[in-house]
């Protein structure tokens, strides 16, 4: 049984009480809160109140904000009180990119990680095939892109160890794969099979395919006809998904959407909300990066957003791949690869992109554009500026917003444009020296600070399970907020996050302060989200998500800020977590600090 801290045991135990109709009133007519916070230091991230010391819940809204002397106004009969001992409140955070369906498949089959040798993924692999004689596909997930050089890997390897079923192996950015013979064999994979676009079945002076499949239009098929991702694997390990992204103090999220056994991923996510499973706001995209998909993408959103609702759970965004990742020299580049000599490809033309943007638009539907290269950012921005000259306010964002030209920056700032991004990928990666320019490399990379001095909003989100660390680290949030405060890995977090140590991504000005990345990590994803009137912030009248921390961020040197935990998630007022680190139990970092709070029941009989 995992262990509870004597916040979350006390907080869960008390009855909730939701009919505010029946609720006690104090002396003056306000109704008497369930919870109140007392003592803390309670950071907003509003501009017009900042910090402030206390907060009051009544049922799932907060009704104040200010000193504890005006907190216990809403003192009486039943309401728990939370001595904070001047630990840090933040409002919970916002998820501004995950695929949970897709993760959740990522944590079944062969274990793989960043840090894994060749040798390791293929006795991971060997191990894994003698333990499941019974499986006709094995699947794996994450092993590091940099393993290889830009021929990718090779099938013999595979099938020395796994002759006579299929192996599916995808490395840490899920947009290139590592299959054996026979999985080319059963998918149909020959000397005429064509590449698709956007996609290559990487082969040798022969025409026969290797083993190495880049992007997911090449992929995709392959394991749809193996059978290497099913919806099961994707539906059994959600709860335990959703239990971490509590444990890391994550309430609202968007889900980037299932490329794979889609309709299914997306029923799984609709039962459990609908059950009260999912202590999640969560936004869900319909995800397009094929050309048969776009034929139809508006048509079929539609359909989702109709069918799939609850109260917190909703679709209303179209999620295009505007291009693949460096490190399978897909991503869309304005110059040459080193190592390739092309520029990439992609996945849309400005054209294509912009009709589907255009008629989603018209039906009231928002966009998001997978963008790696600065040629796929240039064309998404030039598509946001055809939506904003037809007249349409919907909401527009380039999601990753990893390579910006300088000269198109600004068109995040016309158009209206959300970079949504990642603190864990600016960093310094290894792999991408042999496929890029050092001016490249250095100078077009997450903008953040032109971003927020031009009041661009800004928000920060994982893309797990495509992202190194898997989820312990390349989920975690402060790791994020180091990264993006640093444009380094944490201490110690270097390879596993696939950089080196005693490096920083320049241009080095381009970092977040502390308070920033705290609010692209809230208020910045709801508003990519559309629901920053709801979340975000800490204000009267907004849903009772909130986290409590173990460490004052703002107090502490930089380089600890990777190790704070969560103590408590509140999810639409009701405490949901209680200690946090990873999937699976968790022991409390500091058991006589989570004791040391002090919670008292008013009012109640003894």
């Amino acid at each position: 049984m995992r262990s509870r801290s004597l916040a979350a045991l006390l907080l869960s135990s008390v009855a909730f009480i939701t009919a505010c109709s029946s609720r006690p009133e104090t002396t003056d007519g306000a109704a008497v809160a369930d919870y109140i916070f007392t003592n803390g230091k309670v950071y907003t991230v509003n501009p017009e109140q900042e910090w402030a010391e206390a907060v009051a819940v009544d049922g799932n809204t907060i009704v104040f904000v200010g000193d504890s002397a005006g907190a216990m106004e809403f003192a009486g009969e039943g309401v728990v009180v939370t001595d904070l001992e001047g630990r840090l409140l933040l409002p919970g955070f916002v998820e501004s990119h995950i695929h949970l369906a897709v993760g959740g498949a990522t944590t079944s089959g062969v274990i793989l990680n960043t840090t894994d040798s060749i040798e390791d993924v293929l006795g991971k692999v060997q191990a894994y095939a003698d333990e499941h004689p019974e499986k006709e596909t094995l699947f794996g997930a994450s092993y590091f892109a940099g393993l290889f050089d830009s021929n990718g890997p090779n099938k013999a390897l595979l099938d020395e160890i796994v002759p006579d079923r299929s192996v599916y192996l995808m490395d840490h950015t899920l947009h290139a794969v590592w299959v054996n013979s026979k999985a080319l064999e059963v998918a149909g994979i020959t000397k005429e099979t064509p590449n698709p676009a956007g996609g290559e079945y990487v082969r040798d002076d022969n025409g026969e395919a290797t083993g190495a499949i880049k992007g997911g239009p090449a992929h995709i098929p392959v394991s749809v006809a193996i059978g290497a991702i099913t919806a099961e694997s994707m539906a059994s390990s959600l709860p335990e998904v959703i239990e971490a992204l509590s444990e890391f103090g994550f309430t609202s999220a968007i889900d980037m959407g299932a490329p794979i056994a889609t309709s299914e991923a997306y029923q799984a996510l609709y039962d459990l909300s609908k059950a009260g499973e999912m202590p999640l706001r969560l936004s869900v995209t319909y995800y397009v990066n094929t050309p048969d998909l776009a034929e139809a993408a508006v048509e079929t959103l539609d359909g989702y957003a109709k069918q799939y609702r609850t109260k917190t759970l909703w679709f209303d965004t179209l999620k295009v791949s505007g291009d693949s990742v460096i490190e399978n020299q897909k991503a869309a580049m304005l110059d040459p690869y080193l190592s390739t000599g092309d520029t990439g490809s992609l996945y849309f033309d400005r054209e294509a992109l912009g009709k589907m943007v255009l008629d989603a638009a018209a039906l009231g539907y928002n966009a998001t554009v997978h963008t790696i290269g600065d040629r796929a950012t240039r064309t998404a921005l030039q598509v946001a500026g055809d939506l904003r000259e037809a007249g349409y306010d919907t909401l527009y964002s380039t999601t990753h917003s990893q390579m910006v030209h300088p000269d198109d920056r600004q068109m995040y700032v016309d158009f209206d444009v959300t970079a949504q991004t990642t603190g864990n990928w600016a960093v310094v990666q290894r792999s991408y020296a042999d496929h890029l320019s050092e001016e490249v490399i250095q100078t077009r990379q997450f903008p953040f600070r032109w971003w927020l001095d031009n009041d661009v909003n800004v928000a920060l989100g994982a893309d797990w399970p495509a992202t190194p660390g898997g989820f312990e680290d390349g989920v975690h949030p402060f790791n994020n907020i180091y990264s993006a405060m640093h444009r380094a890995a944490p201490p110690g977090k270097e390879a596993i996050l696939g950089s080196e140590p005693g490096t920083v991504l320049g241009p080095e000005d381009q970092i977040m302060s502390l308070a920033e990345a705290i609010e692209a990590y809230t208020l910045g994803g709801a508003r990519m989200l559309g629901i920053e009137d709801q979340v975000g912030s800490i204000e009267v009248g907004k849903k009772a998500d909130l986290i409590l921390l173990d460490q004052n961020l703002f107090e502490i040197e930089p380089k600890a800020i990777p190790n704070t935990k969560v103590i408590t998630t509140m999810f639409d007022g009701k405490v949901v977590h209680d200690f946090v680190y990873h999937l699976g139990d968790a022991e409390p970092a500091d058991t006589e600090a989570f004791e040391a709070l002090t919670l008292q029941r008013i009012g109640q009989p003894e």
